[in-house]
């Protein structure tokens, strides 16, 4: 005899979770390589001042790792639009699904990419740090230019840090959607990209990008910064499921 086991919703969900989470595990090696040519890039340094007096003389160089966070920012956004694409979608109907449970497994997947790409931009950081201290000829000092304790200002850092990658991933997922949508968005968006390279400061007056990055980088209010990502996010997320949910079923 032959019976019917009933699947729950969340245990399908989960199941294409796992399934992505093996099947897209290539993503991470291009993390890496991304995030090692960060560090790279970041020994060249942000600046430097010289100063001293007839018997010493002092050259300050300044390090950050702003650029490594600014990869796995773009990291993140490639991803999500690469997830959404005709050929990762299809791979999702080898289980008993619809697009919402599709939708959720992917929105889950770009959560947990953005955890871990948090995590090792941090582990890249303190990389970074241990290279320079090991760089012959300087006398290296770790300089923290706000005053409050140790503990929150990491618990903030990483927040902050994580929330701004989700963000990106958010909103790759909704641009990706986009693409799926109308063809137009695969002339505009790249577009806008390459011109934003050669015109940023122009395009980013024209197109409100620069009152977009100081809505949430000029927050001075942690707590009003959270709020305004985490409602930024789940309207990204929520909009491209919508719009998914409107386009033809897939026969």
């Amino acid at each position: 005899m032959k019976s019917l086991s009933k699947v729950s919703f969340d245990q399908v969900v989960k199941k294409q979770f796992l399934y992505k989470l093996s099947a897209y595990s290539g993503v991470f090696i291009s993390l890496i390589i991304l995030q090692v040519i960060a560090v790279l890039f970041s020994l060249n340094g942000v600046g430097n001042s010289s100063g001293g007096s007839e018997l010493v003389r002092l050259n300050i160089h300044y390090y950050s790792a702003n650029l490594i966070f600014v990869f796995t920012m773009l990291w993140v956004f490639i991803v999500s639009i690469i997830i959404t694409s005709k050929a990762y979608r299809n791979d999702d109907f080898s289980f008993v699904t619809n697009r919402l449970s599709s939708d959720l497994s992917n929105v889950c997947f770009v959560v947990l990419v953005s955890t871990i790409g948090t995590i090792t931009a941090l582990m890249s950081k303190y990389l970074l740090q241990v290279i320079v201290l090991l760089l012959p000829k300087f006398d290296s000092l770790y300089h923290s230019p706000v005053s409050m304790n140790i503990g929150s200002f990491l618990v903030i850092g990483i927040l902050t840090a994580f929330l701004y990658v989700l963000l990106c991933g958010a909103a790759g997922y909704f641009v990706g959607t986009l693409v799926r949508v109308s063809s137009l968005f695969k002339i505009l968006v790249p577009v806008l990209f390459v011109g934003y390279l050669f015109f940023g400061g122009f395009i980013s007056q024209v197109s409100g990008l620069a009152n977009i990055v100081e809505f949430f980088y000029l927050e001075s209010s942690f707590i009003v910064f959270v709020l305004k990502v985490l409602i930024t996010v789940l309207v990204l997320f929520a909009s491209s499921v919508a719009i998914f949910n409107r386009m033809e079923v897939r026969q």
